[in-house]
């Protein structure tokens, strides 16, 4: 139920949970965005294309920068509208790329931790210790290991091969 008044009365519209009071200036100006919006819906948007100097001037403001800080540039240009190259020589941006770089700097210096260990630190073969010893070291590394036996000389053997003659 609409009752229709003056120009500056309320306007009722009564729904089920609550109601809504507009003035009559108000709906119309709604109305006019509504009908402006539908006849508008349908045109194409105006797209600016790039020249190849555009180009030019975008590469040559994102030459030298890491992928962060041109994200920074990049966001910083949609917030502002100002230029790139603008942009990289503000004030703003110098401070805050010394500051990245040094904490990038200092993140690259800092030694990281690692769980492989170091050639020194593994232990040896058997194997890789035989390959380079001498046969005086080969038979203490043998006996360490306990895969050699040096041999006694017993009084009772005889040397069977030198003297016998059939």
């Amino acid at each position: 139920m609409v009752e229709e008044t003056t120009n500056e009365e309320p306007v009722e519209t009564p729904k089920e949970e609550e109601t809504v009071v507009l003035k009559k200036s108000d709906y119309v100006k709604l109305n006019r965005k509504a009908i402006a919006y539908e006849t508008n819906k349908n045109k194409p948007i105006d797209i600016k294309s790039l020249d190849v100097e555009d180009y030019i001037d975008i590469s040559a403001s994102l030459e030298g920068l890491d992928q962060k800080e041109k994200e920074f540039l990049a966001r910083e240009h949609k917030q502002s509208g100002k230029p790139l190259a603008e942009i990289r020589k503000d004030e703003d941006f110098l401070l805050w790329q010394s500051a990245y770089r040094q904490k990038v700097e200092k993140e690259r210096l800092t030694l990281k931790p690692s769980s492989t260990q170091t050639e020194s630190e593994i232990p040896k073969t058997l194997q890789e210790k035989l390959q380079g010893a001498s046969l005086e070291e080969k038979e203490k590394i043998l006996t360490e290991a306990g895969y050699y036996k040096s041999p006694r000389p017993k009084s009772e053997r005889v040397n069977i091969g030198v003297g016998m003659r059939y």
